[in-house]
């Protein structure tokens, strides 16, 4: 059994029975997705810190939008 957390927060679990491929492939695409957009994140921060405060440098509002 496997014990996970929905988006609103509730436990539930899912029996051995309940998963299929599908759902294993879906799942493996999340995990992909979620560490490209944490990787993201990581990189936009250090641009930021890179190109410093806003309102020294009027170019860093394009990275904002």
């Amino acid at each position: 059994m496997l014990e996970q957390i929905d988006h609103r927060g509730k436990r539930f679990t899912i029996d051995d029975e309940d998963i299929d491929d599908a759902a294993v492939a879906c799942c493996r695409r999340a995990e992909v997705l979620e560490r490209k957009v944490q990787r993201e994140i990581r990189e936009r921060e250090r641009a930021k810190a890179v190109a410093g405060p806003t309102s020294a440098n009027p170019d860093v509002e394009v990275l904002e939008q």
